[in-house]
C-alpha cells in the first residue's frame, strides 16, 4: 500500500490524542484497578497492570493488551533449571505455539515459525520481532538472526504470539520474542559448565557487582562443538554487561551493551535418503563449496522509566552495529553485510476512571530505521569470487499506537487499540551500469491501520475464557524485494515489487488451573492477503518471491501442567502441543495445497520426578505427526519421528547441581527439517532440501549458584 495523505492525517491526531493523554491526567487522582483473582503475584513493568494468576499459566507481561487478550507465555530460569540446554529450540521447547525445528543440532538459526509467519524465508528470517528487553535487536527492514542471540544470559524469555502485540512492535505477523534480563538488584552469581558429545562444551558466568556505588551486572558465555555430521563445526561467544544509573521507587534508568559472534560451518541439505540412510554424509557440493555463515553484533541500548503505575512514563532508545558474511553454495554466492540500526520507543501510560468504570490507557510510539551496504559474490570453490552485487539498503518504520482496558466487572475486562505504520524500504545500486540486470535503485513506500479488539472473563477465580479480533501487517525485507537469477557463474540481482502482507486472526483462548492441573489452550484462524511466498507458475517455472494469493492459517495451541505427586515426593506430567494447517484458498496454481514447510502436529511431553533430597529424573518425547510438505505443489514430503531424551541430576543445598542428559536414546534417523521450501519438486528423489537430526549424543553439566 503506497502512502498516503490520509495515513499522514491519522499519524497527526493519534499523535495529539497521545500529548492530551499525557497532560490531562493528575496521577494523585488515578484509582487502583479492581483486584484480580488472587494467586502467585507477578510485578509488571512500572506502566502495566498488576495481575494475580498462577506462575505456570501466567502470560508474558511487557504488553499489557496482548497479555491480557491474547495467547502469550513465558519461561525463563527455574524451567531450564536442571536440564543441559545451549540452544534456543531447546529453550523455547516447552511453550505452546512455537513450531521450532532445529537445522544442524547446534545454535545456528532453527527453524522458527508462529502462526506460519516466515514459512518461506530461508536464508534471511523474518516473520517474529526479536526483542532485547523490549527494543529491537533485528534489522530495521524486519529481517533477523536468532544465532546471535543466546537466551541462557536472559532469565526470561517472553513470546507473543499473532497480531495483538502491535503496541510491543508493529511490523510481524507472527509475533514476538522478548529476552528480559534480571531485575537490578535481584540477580544471583551462577557458573554453568556443559560438555557432550559431538564435541561440545560450554561455559557461561554471571554476576552481580557494585563498582563506586553503581550496580553492574555482567553474564557472558562461550560455546563450541564439532558437530554430528562433518563441516559443521561451530563456536559462539556471547556477553551482557547492565549498568544501572538511577534507582528510585517511581524513576528508573538503565543501560545495556550486549555482544555476540557465532562462526559455523554449513553442512548443507541431503536427498531423502541419504538423510535417512547416512546421515553423518554431506552433499558433494557441499564439500566443493565450504559454505559457512560469520557474524557479529554489538547492541547499546538505554531506557527510563518514570512514575506509578497510575501515571507512568518510559522511553528506550538502543543503537547496533552489525557484520554477517554468508557463504552459500553457487547457486546462491556469497553475501557480504554490515549495517548499523537505530529504534526506541516512548511509552505513556495512565489509569482513569469513568463512572466507576476503570480504564488503562497507553499510548506508545516506536520506531526504527537503518542502513545496510551489501555486496554479493560468486562462490568459487568455497573462495570469494567476482562481485555481481552491490546495494545501499535503507530502511524505516513509524508506527504509533492506542490502547484502552476497561474492567467493566471484577472479574469482566475489554479493550481496543489501533496502530497506525508507515515504512520504507529504499535500495540504491552500486554497481550500475556494470549490472546485467540493470537499474535496481527503487524506493517502496507502505501504510496500513491496524485495529484489535479483547475480551476477557474470569469465569472463575483461577479460570479465565478470552476471544480476540486483530489486524497486522508486514512489510517485505530486502532479501524478498532483491533475488539472485541465473545461473553460476552468471548470477545477477533482480528486483521484484511486493505488497505488505496482511493477515486478520481471529482467536479464543482458555487459562488456568484447577487443583493439580493447569492448563494454557487457544484456537486461532487467520485470514492472510498478499502472503510472501516463493511460487512457480503453471508450466513450473520459478517466479521467486511473489504475492500469493488468499491464504489461510489455522491451528490449536496447547499446554497442560498436571502435578501427579506433590509432597514429599513429586511427579510432574507436562505436555506441550501445536496442531496447524497452513492452506491456499483457491490459487490459480497449487488450489487448496497446503503451504510448504510446517508440521501438522508437533509437541513435546516431559515425566520429572523429583526426590525430597535433591535428586530427580526425567523422560522427554518429542515427535512431529503427520506428512509435512517441502514443495507448495504438495509433491514431495517426509514423515514425523518420535525422540526421546532423559535426565538424571541432583540439586545439593551448597547450591551445586549435577546432571547427565542422553538425547536421541534409540539413534532414530529423522528429518530435522528443511534448507527452506520449494516451489515444486520436479525431481522429488534427487531433491538435496532435506536436514537430518543428530543421532544418540550425551551432556554433561555443572550449575552452581551463590
Amino acid at each position: 500500500m503506497r502512502r498516503t495523505d490520509r495515513g499522514s492525517v491519522l499519524f497527526f491526531v493519534l499523535s495529539v490524542c497521545a500529548l492530551a493523554l499525557a497532560a490531562q491526567t493528575d496521577p494523585a487522582t488515578a484509582r487502583s484497578p479492581t483486584p484480580q483473582p488472587e494467586g502467585d503475584p507477578i510485578t509488571l513493568p512500572p506502566w502495566l497492570v498488576e495481575v494475580r494468576v498462577d506462575a505456570h499459566t501466567a502470560p508474558a507481561r511487557d504488553d499489557s493488551f496482548a497479555s491480557t487478550f491474547g495467547s502469550t507465555a513465558m519461561t525463563g530460569d527455574k524451567a531450564w533449571s536442571g536440564r543441559n540446554l545451549s540452544t534456543l529450540s531447546e529453550t523455547l521447547r516447552r511453550m505452546p505455539g512455537l513450531l521450532l525445528q532445529e537445522s544442524f543440532g547446534g545454535f545456528e538459526p532453527p527453524r522458527f515459525i508462529i502462526r506460519g509467519s516466515g514459512l518461506d524465508s530461508a536464508p534471511t528470517s523474518r516473520g517474529v520481532a526479536f526483542l532485547l528487553d523490549g527494543l529491537s535487536f533485528a534489522r530495521a527492514d524486519g529481517s533477523f538472526h536468532s544465532g546471535l542471540l543466546d537466551p541462557m544470559l536472559f532469565p526470561r524469555i517472553e513470546v507473543y504470539r499473532g497480531t495483538l502485540h502491535a503496541a510491543l512492535t508493529p511490523a510481524a505477523l507472527g509475533g514476538v520474542l522478548n529476552a528480559v534480563p534480571a531485575p537490578m538488584g535481584t540477580s544471583t552469581s551462577q557458573l554453568r559448565l556443559l560438555t557432550g558429545s559431538f564435541g561440545a562444551w560450554r561455559g557461561q558466568l554471571s554476576d552481580a557487582v557494585t563498582l563506586a556505588g553503581v550496580p553492574v551486572q555482567v553474564a557472558a558465555s562461550h560455546q563450541r562443538q564439532e558437530g554430528y555430521r562433518p563441516l559443521s563445526a561451530q563456536t559462539r561467544s556471547a556477553a551482557l554487561v547492565r549498568v544501572q544509573h538511577l534507582s528510585k521507587t517511581e524513576r528508573q534508568w538503565e543501560t545495556s551493551v550486549y555482544f555476540a559472534n557465532p562462526c559455523y560451518e554449513v553442512p548443507g541439505p541431503l536427498t531423502l535418503t541419504q538423510a535417512l540412510e547416512n546421515p553423518r554424509s554431506n552433499f558433494a557440493a557441499v564439500v566443493r563449496d565450504q559454505p559457512r555463515r560469520d557474524a557479529s553484533l554489538l547492541h547499546v541500548a538505554t531506557q527510563y522509566k518514570q512514575g506509578p503505575p497510575e501515571a507512568a512514563t518510559a522511553a528506550g532508545l538502543a543503537w547496533q552495529h552489525w557484520r554477517d558474511d554468508f557463504r552459500q553454495l553457487q547457486p546462491n554466492g556469497e553475501t557480504l553485510a554490515t549495517g548499523d540500526d537505530l529504534n526506541g520507543h516512548v511509552t505513556l501510560a495512565r489509569r482513569l476512571s469513568f463512572s466507576s468504570v476503570e480504564h488503562h490507557l497507553l499510548a506508545r510510539a516506536v520506531f526504527s530505521i537503518g542502513t545496510t551496504q551489501q555486496d554479493r559474490f560468486l562462490n568459487n570453490l568455497g573462495t570469494r569470487g567476482t562481485r555481481f552485487g552491490a546495494n545501499d539498503l535503507e530502511a524505516q518504520t513509524l508506527a504509533l499506537s492506542l490502547e484502552d482496558i476497561v474492567w467493566l466487572r471484577s472479574n469482566l475486562t475489554v479493550g481496543a487499540g489501533l496502530t497506525l505504520l508507515q515504512s520504507q524500504r529504499k535500495i540504491i545500486d552500486r554497481l550500475t551500469p556494470t549490472s546485467v540486470s540493470g537499474e535496481l535503485s527503487r524506493t517502496f513506500r507502505y501504510a496500513d491501520v491496524s485495529p484489535r479488539f479483547g475480551v476477557q472473563w474470569f469465569v472463575q477465580p483461577e479460570m479465565s475464557v478470552y476471544a480476540a479480533w486483530s489486524r497486522g501487517t508486514e512489510p517485505p525485507v530486502f532479501d524478498d524485494l532483491l533475488s539472485v537469477q541465473g545461473t553460476h557463474p552468471n548470477l545477477t540481482l533482480r528486483q521484484r515489487e511486493l505488497e505488505a502482507q496482511h493477515a486478520t486472526t481471529a482467536e479464543l483462548g482458555l487459562r488456568g488451573r484447577t487443583g493439580p492441573l493447569s492448563w494454557n489452550v487457544t484456537a486461532y484462524h487467520s485470514w492472510w492477503r498478499h502472503e510472501i511466498l516463493r511460487l512457480a507458475d503453471a508450466a513450473g517455472l520459478p517466479r521467486g518471491a511473489v504475492n500469493a494469493s488468499a491464504t489461510r492459517h489455522q491451528g490449536i495451541e496447547a499446554a497442560f501442567r498436571w502435578r501427579l505427586l506433590e509432597s514429599p515426593h513429586r511427579v510432574t506430567l507436562s505436555t506441550t502441543a501445536n496442531w496447524s494447517r497452513f492452506n491456499f484458498a483457491h490459487d490459480a496454481v497449487y488450489g487448496q495445497n497446503r503451504l510448504a514447510g510446517a508440521p501438522a502436529q508437533l509437541g513435546n511431553t516431559d515425566l520429572l520426578y523429583e526426590h525430597p533430597a535433591g535428586g530427580y529424573a526425567g523422560i522427554e518425547a518429542n515427535w512431529i505427526s503427520g506428512r509435512t510438505p517441502v514443495d507448495h505443489a504438495n509433491r514431495l514430503f517426509y514423515d514425523g519421528h518420535l525422540r526421546w531424551d532423559a535426565r538424571l541430576g541432583w540439586k545439593f543445598r551448597t547450591g551445586v547441581s549435577v546432571v547427565v542428559s542422553g538425547h536421541n536414546l534409540f539413534h532414530r534417523h529423522y528429518i530435522a527439517s528443511t534448507a527452506g521450501v520449494l516451489d515444486l519438486a520436479r525431481n522429488p528423489a534427487a531433491t538435496t532440501i532435506f536436514l537430518p537430526g543428530n543421532g544418540r549424543g550425551i551432556t554433561c553439566g555443572m550449575e552452581y549458584t551463590w
